[in-house]
């Protein structure tokens, strides 16, 4: 039962749907300031609450210029709030509080350290307990440029964390709300953890135009990608190509070829990880060669192929959480599972089956070495969830 008084939001309209748990039991409190971009704030509260966080909003007299108390309330299930309270409401009880969007009259109130009105008194509030505060600065260039402006962000900066607006048409625009709720959960959960994640699938190229490459929509790889993001950890995202790409990421390597691949995992190693997953597509076997430019239709083709080192094999550092990916065309043996855990020395082991995969749908079993499958799982949020919160317990 969330921690909403006497609201019950499991059986209203203002349930939501949880993609993820990196935020649950956390109480962030958002103030919604006189912008433009106050337009998005009920998108971003409920983009929190996905991520089980209960949600205080704020707004401000600038703020209701662009949305309203009712539409707040509804968003985080719970009573906005705009004015002083007998109750000293202004006094941090939660456990991080964002400022999205911060227009630039609500960071001069910052860097003045004004107590005047509701959400600068919450503020002080915040950072006089060394609590997080985060801003999205959220005006045209013209005034975000204004000499006045930027020192007030620059001092505002030493003591608040300062996330990116998305600039556009000379604007600082608010970010996309799912994607601004992501950065926070990661900076909030913040862990020196790297982990490496492989995904995608690889080409291999026939001559300069035509090339054979296994099917891979990039879902799941996404979704585990995301999920590790959120939770805090370091992620360097190896991405072969794919229609649908991670949103969040600490770093994202786009490659095309199983070399690339091979290579960039190498360089990735190299910098340090803690745990790796191989979720990519890899072909097994590609062309033994590339014709320059395009065969024409006319000639005969014959096309030869050739074995491909695993990348898998290629990472030698010891990992205390590694995890392998398996496709087979039927259900898969506790022999072949436990073969394959032990041949690349994996702590998981996600086997799927062909017929129960597909962009929008994923049944999977995950294996550990010396057991059977220990659980079954049904979408890919669900099998990304489970491999996150068993890193953490691995990697402590």
């Amino acid at each position: 039962m969330p921690r909403l008084g006497v609201i019950d939001v499991t059986t209203s309209d203002l349930h939501v749907e949880l993609n993820s748990d990196a935020l649950k039991g956390r109480l962030i409190d958002v103030i919604v300031s006189g912008s433009i971009g106050a337009v998005e704030s009920v998108r971003f509260i409920r983009a929190l609450r996905r991520l089980g966080a209960d949600v205080q909003p704020w707004l401000t007299k600038g703020g209701a210029l662009f949305t309203t108390e009712t539409a707040l309330s509804w968003a985080a299930a719970r009573p906005c709030r705009m004015t002083f309270e007998g109750t000293a409401s202004h006094i941090s009880l939660g456990d991080a509080c964002v400022i999205a969007p911060a227009s630039a009259s609500i960071l001069s109130r910052i860097a003045a350290g004004s107590t005047d009105t509701p959400a600068s008194a919450l503020i002080a509030s915040y950072l006089g307990m060394k609590k997080p505060v985060y801003l999205v600065a959220n005006m045209h260039d013209s005034m975000f440029e204004s000499p006045f402006v930027q020192e007030n962000f620059r001092k505002v900066k030493t003591y608040c964390q300062v996330l990116e607006a998305r600039r556009e048409e000379g604007k600082q625009k608010f970010p996309e709300p799912a994607v601004l709720a992501d950065e926070i959960a990661h900076r909030f959960n913040h862990r020196v953890d790297q982990i490496l994640v492989t995904m995608g699938t690889t080409r291999g190229y026939i001559d300069d135009v035509r090339y054979i490459s296994n099917y891979s929509s990039g879902a799941l790889g996404s979704r585990i990608a995301e999920e590790f993001y959120r939770q805090g950890f370091q992620t360097s995202v190896v991405q072969g190509p794919c229609p649908i790409k991670p949103k969040t990421y600490t770093k994202l390597i786009p490659v095309d070829t199983n070399e690339q691949m091979g290579k960039a995992v190498l360089d990735v190693e190299e910098l340090g990880i803690q745990g790796a997953v191989f979720a990519a597509s890899v072909l097994d076997f590609v062309p033994t060669e590339r014709k320059t430019g395009k065969i024409r239709s006319s000639e005969a083709l014959q096309v030869n192929f050739e074995a491909t080192p695993k990348i898998i094999s290629s990472v030698t550092t010891p990992l205390r959480f590694k995890v392998g990916f398996k496709l087979e065309s039927a259900p898969a043996s506790t022999e072949l599972a436990q073969l394959y855990l032990s041949k690349y020395s994996l702590t998981h082991l996600v086997m799927n089956q062909l017929q129960n995969v597909s962009a929008d749908s994923h049944l999977a079993d995950i294996w550990r070495p010396e057991q059977g499958p220990i659980k079954a799982l049904a979408g890919k949020e669900a099998i990304a969830r489970v491999l996150v919160s068993d890193a953490k317990v691995l990697l402590g």
